[in-house]
Order: structure tokens, then C-alpha cells, then sequence
């Protein structure tokens, strides 16, 4: 499954206009490669490959179909009391279908979708350490899950312009049928997501030659079954702000973003206790000719409750150019910092934490 992030107004109004003026099919692809490796005493290196894939299709002015697949592979090198263990993962994630209607000139756009379960949604036991860290929240990898069961999901947006401003809303359903997540030794264990609903707010506005986006989402979800145990891991709310704008000769972006997870429980029936991740990135693009370039920092914090504070900063540079009938996108950053971990004896600590990234974006212009 490809990280899903806050759908904002902006993209509401944008999917309107492209559905109503756009008859070409778009396509992008983004290879990607992700790195991390963690200091004593967890001493583990993840490494993820991912090629995510999407294109849209409009069918007419009013109906837009769009689809997102991914190929991806996890490694995972652990060591304890000096021996090396890995886990290992790889193959095609999940396909997501899904279509979009608008609804007059009104901005008022239906969606609905499903997911193809193309992934690998049951894992092995030496698969399990690969395919659980590429879920972390704090390391955001690109493909969070391999696979899960059929779902399919509904909603509705709304977005009128107030003034200056742009304002949006929208609600969404989502649910996934049952699917066996685990073969313990030929044992396979049933398990039964929770339906979640979202409700998603947002606003922008031009401010001098930019915009500022404003964009909030929360998500609740229904209790999850595994092998006959109830459990609900919380809910969640996640707030976003965007400002661009041209200063001196090239153009400053501000990215913010936080999720806060409530309290709830794990499968065993363990408090499970809140946790906070907030990040801020800064970006100044410079274009060279018919070339972008834009070095960018980012720091990120993750509060957890019970233990100790983790916190990561990433230095980068990506560039933007054309060739031939396709935009790329090369990037590379290196990222330094500290995740929460536990000693021997179980005493909270942390953990040297440093990451590599690579990424490649190609998109049909």
C-alpha cells in the first residue's frame, strides 16, 4: 500500500479542474530507494525499494478514473548478541482503483474505490520483522504494507471559493474485508479490520506570487479482530500547512505537518499509549537555465508516551528537468538523528539513528 497522506482542498479543486479540462491519460513513476540503520543497542539496518506507479484516465469531462500500484522490496539486518538475522519481503503491493465524478461546476466531486489485493497480504515468520518496520509512522517509508484484503471505499468533497479563500470538505468510508496477516508455521491467523471514517477540512489562498494551505483530517476506526481478540489502536488526527512564495530570485516553500495517535490497545489486550509525530521542512528552488534545483532541510519529532523522545533532521537536493516529453525529478538526502529504544534490561534509551535516500521521479508532461 502506497503512504497515504491528507488529501487537501487544493487537491480537490485541482481534481475538478484537470476532470473538466484535461482529456489526456497522465502517468508517473517514482523509484525510490530508502535506507536507515539504528546504533546499539537495536543495531538494525532497513532498506526499502519501492517503484510506485499511477496514472489517470478521464473518461469524459465529469468522470476520471486514477490507479496506484507499487512494486517494492524490505531488508532487514539485525543483530543480537553478536549473530546477524535478516528478513526479507518483496513483490507487488495492493492495486487501488478508483473513480471521480463531479458533480456540475459546483466543485462537488463522488468518489469511490477499491483495493485489488495484488499484494502479498500473509507473511512468513522470517518475513515478519521486514514487513512490520517499513510501517513506522516516524520513518515514513513510501510503501507501508505489502498487502491487506479487498476493501472499498466512498466518499464526497465539497469546495467553494469564500473571498479570497478556497474552502473545502470532505467525508469518506473505508472498509476492508477479512485476511490472514500470518503462517506461523502453517498457522494462519484471521484478521478483521476496523471501518474507518475520515472527515477532511482545508482552506488556501494566494499570498504574493504563492499560495498557503491550511488542511486538517481526523479518522476513527471501528474495533479490529485477530484470532478472535478485539482491539482498537486509536484514533487519528493529522494537521497540515503549506506556504509558498517567491523571495529574491528563487521560490521559499514551508511544509508542516502532525499526527497524533490516541491511546488504545494491541491484539494481546496491552495499553497501547498516544504518541505524537510532528515534522517541518524547509525548501528554496532555483532555476538554472531549464533547471530546478532546490536543496531542502526537514526535522521531525515523535513523542511517545513511555518512552524516550525520538527526533530525526534530513538535509537534501532534488532537481527538476525536462527531457524529451517527460519531467524528472532526481533527489538525494541523508538524514542523522535519535529513535526511542531499550537496553538489555529494559531501561528507555535511545538509539543513534542515520538514513539515506534516493529518489526518482518520471512524469509524462
Amino acid at each position: 500500500m502506497v503512504r497515504w497522506s491528507l488529501v487537501s482542498l487544493r487537491f480537490i479543486v485541482a481534481s475538478s479542474l484537470v476532470a473538466q479540462s484535461s482529456p489526456e491519460i497522465t502517468a508517473r513513476i517514482a523509484p525510490q530507494f530508502h535506507s536507515y540503520s539504528v546504533g546499539a543497542p537495536s543495531n538494525t539496518t532497513i532498506r526499502e525499494f519501492s517503484a510506485p506507479l499511477f496514472v489517470v484516465v478521464p473518461v469524459t469531462p465529469q468522470l476520471t478514473f486514477d490507479l496506484g500500484t507499487a512494486y517494492a522490496t524490505s531488508h532487514v539486518t539485525q543483530t543480537t548478541f553478536g549473530k546477524n538475522s535478516t528478513s526479507d519481503i518483496a513483490g507487488l503491493t495492493d492495486t487501488q482503483v478508483r473513480a471521480n465524478y463531479v458533480l456540475g461546476n459546483d466543485f462537488i466531486v463522488l468518489t469511490a474505490g477499491v483495493n485489488l489485493p495484488t499484494g502479498q497480504a500473509r507473511v512468513t515468520t522470517d518475513q515478519v520483522l521486514a514487513a512490520e518496520l517499513i510501517g513506522s509512522d516516524f520513518l515514513a517509508f513510501p510503501i507501508s504494507s505489502m498487502g491487506t484484503g479487498f476493501g472499498g471505499t466512498g466518499g464526497i468533497a465539497v469546495a467553494r471559493p469564500v473571498g479570497d479563500w478556497n474552502l473545502g470538505a470532505g467525508v469518506s468510508m473505508r472498509r476492508t474485508e477479512h485476511y490472514d496477516p500470518f503462517d506461523l508455521g502453517g498457522t494462519a491467523l484471521r484478521y478483521q479490520p476496523g471501518n474507518e471514517y475520515r472527515v477532511r477540512v482545508g482552506a488556501d489562498r494566494p499570498v504574493g506570487t504563492g499560495r498557503v494551505t491550511l488542511g486538517f483530517t481526523y479518522s476513527t476506526f471501528g474495533d479490529d479482530e485477530l484470532a478472535g481478540s478485539i482491539y482498537n489502536t486509536g484514533n487519528r488526527y493529522i494537521s497540515q500547512l503549506a506556504f509558498t512564495d517567491d523571495v529574491g530570485s528563487g521560490k521559499l516553500g514551508l511544509a508542516a505537518w502532525n499526527l497524533l495517535r490516541t491511546a488504545g490497545t494491541l491484539a494481546d489486550s496491552t495499553f497501547l499509549g498516544h504518541e505524537d509525530i510532528s515534522n517541518a521542512a524547509l525548501s528554496y528552488g532555483i532555476t538554472v537555465g531549464q533547471t530546478l534545483i532546490e536543496p531542502s532541510f526537514e526535522a521531525r519529532t515523535w513523542v511517545q508516551q513511555g518512552a524516550s523522545t525520538s527526533f530525526l533532521t534530513t538535509i537534501g537536493v532534488r532537481s527538476q528537468l525536462g527531457v524529451g516529453g517527460f519531467t524528472v525529478m532526481p533527489g538525494l538526502s541523508y538524514s542523522v538523528g535519535r529513535v526511542a529504544a531499550q537496553d538489555l534490561s529494559g531501561v528507555n534509551s535511545t538509539a543513534r539513528l542515520t538514513g539515506f535516500h534516493a529518489t526518482l521521479t518520471i512524469r509524462v508532461r
